[in-house]
């Protein structure tokens, strides 16, 4: 490697060796302090495996990329997690299609994440799209890209340093569904939608892969279980749910008054030989009308794992929720203050027993007492 300076050009010139052959390429700078700093980062790039000479990225688009994606990705993936990729990619192509890899930089990422964070949404206009939905496609950006960089399309991937949006500040106040406001929605709700709200509640189930999509085949009410299919989110997923009597009579009921007869638990109106495909209408009338302010209806699964994390011990809750890991109950808890604050009754009786906890006074005693003689003075 060297630098030098060619007759036809007053820029200096550098000449490296990479995989036995001899390459030539202008600096684009005509101060030789800075090309000898250019030569030593092009030889640490080599070195490091970060350069390449011809790049597929140079000849490549996002469009072929993302076909290439979906090919090698797409068959160890379930339905659903299929689903929203397809979704995700239908947007991210629009912006970066004919696009080549090697053009795609973190700027250009990160333009996309704000215009898309201002589109407005399908269903409202007066309404922009969630970061949480930009989130979702940056993520798939970065799987694709990914998938670029193992290939040796490229020699980095652009959207692994973009930052993503704070999801929490769009999300609604979690708190805990009481039993008042249950009873309200169950009289307020359609049957299959009242069916649904006991299930979820009675089971934890995840709305549509574990709730909607049920079939009756997987009922076995002799042993007050729901056996799962593999087409599971995670392996412990697919461990049986067990039923209580409450959601097993009402199970019984619904299968005793459907008619005529469908294989799913919830089958869809107008395709009685498919499930339902969505409540969010049914479920946002079923509020209003309950007078229930809105809250999404995979809540009722935060609110069975808080209601059985106050009865049971933590490795009962986490068999019941089908976690991998006893961190993950913690995200599902709601507003457990009731308990907390009971637990901390326990352990004042415990510290101070049968005294008073705390004496609260305007001035210290002291300072009482010698203020009192002042005055007699």
């Amino acid at each position: 490697m060297g630098l030098y300076q060619r007759s036809d050009s007053r820029f200096w010139w550098m000449s490296y060796t990479m995989n036995g052959e001899q390459h030539q390429e202008s600096t684009k700078t005509a101060s030789k302090e800075l090309a000898t700093k250019i030569i030593k980062h092009r030889e640490s790039e080599i070195v490091l495996g970060l350069f390449k000479v011809g790049w597929a990225g140079e000849r490549m688009t996002f469009d072929q990329l993302s076909a290439e994606f979906e090919r090698s990705h797409f068959a160890s993936l379930a339905e659903n997690t299929v689903k929203g990729h397809r979704a995700y990619l239908k947007h991210l192509k629009v912006f970066f299609g004919e696009s080549r890899l090697d053009r795609i930089t973190v700027e250009m990422v990160e333009e996309y994440r704000s215009q898309r964070r201002a589109q407005p949404t399908q269903n409202n206009t007066n309404r922009t799209i969630k970061g949480a939905t930009v989130n979702r496609e940056l993520e798939c950006l970065k799987c694709v890209f990914d998938l670029a960089v193992k290939r040796k399309y490229i020699p980095e991937n652009p959207a692994a340093a973009v930052k993503h949006f704070n999801e929490l500040r769009e999300r609604p106040i979690r708190r805990m569904l009481t039993v008042e406001e249950e009873l309200r929605i169950l009289e307020a709700a359609p049957p299959h939608l009242r069916v649904a709200i006991i299930l979820l509640s009675q089971t934890g189930g995840r709305t549509y892969s574990e709730g909607f999509s049920l079939r009756w085949d997987q009922m076995n009410f002799e042993d007050k279980l729901i056996r799962l299919d593999n087409n599971v989110k995670t392996p412990g997923s697919a461990e049986p749910i067990p039923l209580s009597e409450y959601a097993c009579e009402v199970l019984q009921a619904w299968n005793k008054a459907q008619a005529p007869k469908s294989p799913f638990v919830f089958p869809s109106p107008h395709l009685p030989g498919q499930p339902i495909s969505t409540v969010k209408t049914a479920w946002k009338a079923t509020l209003r009308r309950a007078g229930v302010p809105h809250f999404p209806i995979y809540t009722l699964r935060h609110v069975f794992c808080t209601r059985l994390s106050g009865v049971a011990a933590d490795a009962v809750v986490e068999r019941a929720m089908r976690h991998t890991s006893p961190e993950t109950k913690r995200r599902y808890q709601l507003g457990m203050t009731d308990q907390v604050r009971q637990a901390v009754e326990k352990s004042n009786k415990k510290a101070y027993g049968r005294k008073k906890v705390l004496r609260f006074y305007d001035v210290r005693p002291d300072e009482k007492k010698e203020g009192a003689k002042a005055v007699c003075n």
